[in-house]
Order: structure tokens, then sequence, then C-alpha cells
């Protein structure tokens, strides 16, 4: 197992070896200029045998480092220091790889949504069958006039996904799904953006759970009819369609029903967008009170794309 003498890494492929101080290093650092090289292979251990190998050309002052040049005026001295830093640099490295965390430790965002999702929904299904949804899925009555005991769903309405058995199963079948999705995402942009994107999506999910609720309140009055609802599905689509909004036009590969199918990103997008609308509105032919189990999810979508043009619009 070898590991980059400069910043400690470890290398996986044929390591690159510095001819002029003889450490290891990965690609990155390689060139002397990158690692900070002392040159004392070149200048120490070779004595210039003509006046011509001895000149120094004007290229070779600019890219030598004052460290460099500090270091042969002092002498063996300095050599000694050197190896000392060069011991110590292979100590670092050494308890590095030693870690129990390495590269694992880039997917903890996901894995943390996902554990907290998966609890949160099981926990919230248990209360739903218990009567008591309401201190635990987001409810605009409960925020009302029963604030104190249900301030916290503002909080744990973010990984509550739906309310029946068969809600849930599809919850894990999306999850596993998306896991790939997020571990792009978080890698690509970091752990702070993808919670970031997450929240933003279940937000947005709220905001038209919040319309929608006023909407029908002629219907159902908030002060006599609670409609709990969970915001996780707000933020999976945040997730799924701004890994979508990059290759729009660009053909994928996608899992429908297990199956592998091509298609181009655009047509994966509105078939996301028909999952949710499609059977909200013909639920809604028979009780307007569908469309918020249905329609709030897609508030993810537009909160994922408001995030998108802000970051590419320079």
């Amino acid at each position: 197992m070898t590991y980059c003498e400069f910043c400690g890494n470890q290398i996986s492929y044929l390591p690159f070896n510095c001819k002029y101080c003889g450490g290891t290093y990965c690609k990155k650092h390689r060139l002397p200029e990158n690692h900070e090289c002392t040159f004392e292979l070149k200048h120490v251990s070779i004595t210039s045998a003509t006046p011509r190998e001895s000149r120094r050309r004007p290229q070779d002052a600019v890219k030598k480092k004052a460290s460099s040049k500090d270091y042969l005026e002092k002498g063996p001295k300095e050599l000694r220091k050197y190896l000392k830093r060069q011991d110590k640099q292979r100590e670092r490295t050494l308890r590095a790889s030693q870690r129990p965390y390495g590269r694992k430790s880039q997917y903890q965002g996901t894995k943390i949504l996902f554990i907290l999702i998966i609890i949160f929904s099981i926990t919230a299904l248990v209360f739903y069958y218990n009567g008591i949804s309401q201190y635990i899925y987001l409810s605009l009555n409960g925020l009302i006039y029963k604030f104190t005991f249900t301030f916290h769903t503002i909080f744990t309405g973010l990984f509550i996904s739906s309310r029946d058995i068969i809600g849930l199963f599809l919850l894990f079948i999306m999850l596993y799904i998306l896991y790939f999705m997020a571990r792009n995402i978080e890698t690509q942009y970091g752990t702070k953006f993808f919670i970031k994107l997450y929240v933003i999506g279940c937000l947005f999910s709220a905001l038209f759970y919040f319309l929608l609720r006023i909407s029908i309140v002629s219907l159902y009055p908030l002060d006599s009819f609670a409609v709990p609802v969970g915001l996780a599905w707000g933020g999976i689509l945040s997730l799924i369609s701004f890994s979508i909004f990059p290759i729009m036009n660009r053909e994928i590969t996608s899992l429908m029903f297990f199956l592998p199918i091509r298609m181009k990103g655009r047509f994966f997008l509105i078939m996301i967008v028909l999952f949710r609308l499609i059977p909200g509105l013909l639920y809604a032919l028979s009780d307007p009170v569908y469309l918020i189990f249905y329609l709030p999810d897609l508030g993810g979508i537009l909160g994922a794309y408001i995030v998108y043009r802000h970051k590419f619009s320079k």
C-alpha cells in the first residue's frame, strides 16, 4: 500500500518516484514544483564535471524555489533537517492509513439522510395507525391551533414520506434508485450543498402544501379538518431532478419496474411529474383533498430548478 509523501493520499496506481529527491508522490504532486522538491539528489550527490554543466540556465533559475536555494547554501545540516521532515511525513501518512474511515466517509451525508428518512417514515406510520399523526406529520391545522405541541413537525416532516404501507414500499424502491444519484451529487458538490438542496426541495413542497390547503379551506375548514403530510418526496424529487437538468437532451438508462430503459433526460423528468400528477388528478375527481397528498411533491422539482439556475447562471 503506497501513499503520497506530500498529501498523504493512498495511491492505487503506479506511483511516481522523483529523481531529484527520491520521494514517492501521486500524479497531482509528481512534478518537483508541486511537492516542494529539495533536489538533494541532483545538487548534493552529483558534482559538475565541466564548466558547461555548472552553468545555470535562466529558466532553471526561475523554476527553482527559494527553499531549494537556501537548502543548497546551508549544506549537510539542512539535509539532516530535510530527512527528519520526510520521516515525520511518513508517520503522518501511516497514521492516516490506519484511520477507520477514508474514502468511505465520502457519502456520509447520503447515508445519514437515507437513514433518517427510513426511521422517521416508519415511526410516522406507527403514529398514524395510533391516531396521533398530527404530532409528527406536518399539518397547517396543527401549526395554527396546536403550535406548542406540533412546532417540531416542521423538522420531522422533512423526513416523512407517506401514510400507508404501499407508499412506504415505494419509498424504499425510490431510495434504492436515488442512492447512486445522491452519491454523485454529494461527491461533486459537497455534503453541505447536498443537504441544502434536499431541504430546499422540502421547503418548496411545504409551500405548495400550504397554498393547496388554503385553496380548499371552504370545503375543509382549518379549525375542524387536519390534513397531515410528509415532505420527504419533495426532497427526493429535488435530488433526482437536479441530476437530470444537466442531461435533459442526453439519452440515459433508467430503471422502470426494474427494467433498464433508455430515454432522454427530459422524458424521464416528465414521467416523474406525471407519476405524481396523474394519481392526484384522478383521485381529486372524487375528493379534492387528494390534491394535497400528491401535488405538493412537485414543489421539490421547482426548488431544484431554482437552485440549478442560480448555481449555473454565470
